[in-house]
């Protein structure tokens, strides 16, 4: 499949694409509460009041919070602080993650001693989400794209994704709806509400959209396939730990490990991994200068 790069002929904005202060003060906050959050959840037994179901995907998920979801925020910021566009993305599929992951702790947990820095953490995380891809200059970011970039098949794996999800949330609620029957197995059906409703709002259809705009190459569709490709990557990893706190303390119907779980994580951090290996890193210049060079660095028309 011949891919092409994002090529955009109109000059850059004015603004550099270094990111808010407002985004770093956020996402540090956010860091530093999801660490503390992460730790109590993780060592002090019994901390979430919820069904074992619940109670058990909400330690794994805490776990990989510690181990993957902060360590990947924090290093993301510091790396953009010197100017990387990769990290960029990368923090804000972080970012993602954070949001997706409390989502479902916020909305869906029991009341813990730990319910408003849970909230916190997930109000902190969508505003910075926000302020740093506000201030982005998605255009310059879109061009650090080279043409190797595997950007449609990427698409077809984040719109397979989308398209199966969506497909089985919906058959499944809309049965409900019919027949009042929903799936069988470990899930309390307030858990399955919880877990569609989230999904879909929060993953599923974000997923679509960044699909739909990578496969035809847009500026965006290249900035949210990354990061969806990141936040991704990181949640399966949450899912796989859920599963395995589950399965070992005794929740009946749960595998401790899924392979298929493990093979679309592999798929989708190779997406990942793919698109941030084609950015060309490119030099921030300052503004007032960045459409002067690219005019005395355009080549002569003849």
């Amino acid at each position: 499949m011949n891919e092409t790069a994002y090529t955009d002929a109109r000059p850059p904005l004015a603004s550099s694409s270094a990111p808010s202060p407002v985004a770093y003060v956020l996402s540090a906050l956010a860091a530093i509460l999801m660490a503390v959050a992460s730790v109590a959840g993780v060592a002090v037994r019994g901390f979430y009041p919820d069904v074992p179901w619940a109670a058990e995907a909400l330690r794994g998920g805490d776990l990989v919070n510690l181990l993957v979801g902060t360590p990947l925020l924090v290093t993301a910021m510091v790396v953009a602080a010197r100017g990387s566009h990769r990290a960029i993305l990368l923090w804000a599929g972080a970012l993602g993650y954070t949001i997706y992951t409390y989502a479902y702790v916020v909305f869906g947990a029991d009341f813990n001693d730990l319910f408003l820095v849970h909230v916190a953490i997930l109000s902190s995380a969508i505003w910075a989400l926000i302020c740093l891809l506000s201030r982005a200059d998605i255009r310059m970011l879109a061009a650090s794209f080279d043409s190797r970039t595997p950007a449609r098949t990427v698409a077809v794996l984040l719109g397979g994704t989308t398209v199966t999800l969506a497909g089985m949330w919906t058959y499944f609620s809309l049965r409900q709806a019919m027949t009042g029957r929903l799936p069988g197995g470990a899930a309390p059906p307030a858990a399955l509400h919880m877990v569609y409703a989230t999904d879909l709002t929060f993953f599923v259809v974000p997923l679509g959209v960044a699909a739909v705009l990578l496969w035809r190459r847009t500026a965006w569709g290249y900035v949210l396939g990354t990061v969806m490709a990141v936040m991704g990557g990181a949640y399966l990893v949450n899912l796989m730990s859920a599963a395995a706190f589950q399965a070992r303390a005794g929740v009946a119907g749960v595998a401790a490990f899924s392979p298929f779980s493990l093979l679309l994580d592999l798929a989708f951090v190779a997406a990942a991994a793919a698109m941030l290996a084609r950015m060309t890193p490119r030099r921030r210049t300052r503004p007032g200068r960045t459409h002067q060079a690219r005019v005395l660095t355009a080549p002569h028309s003849r």
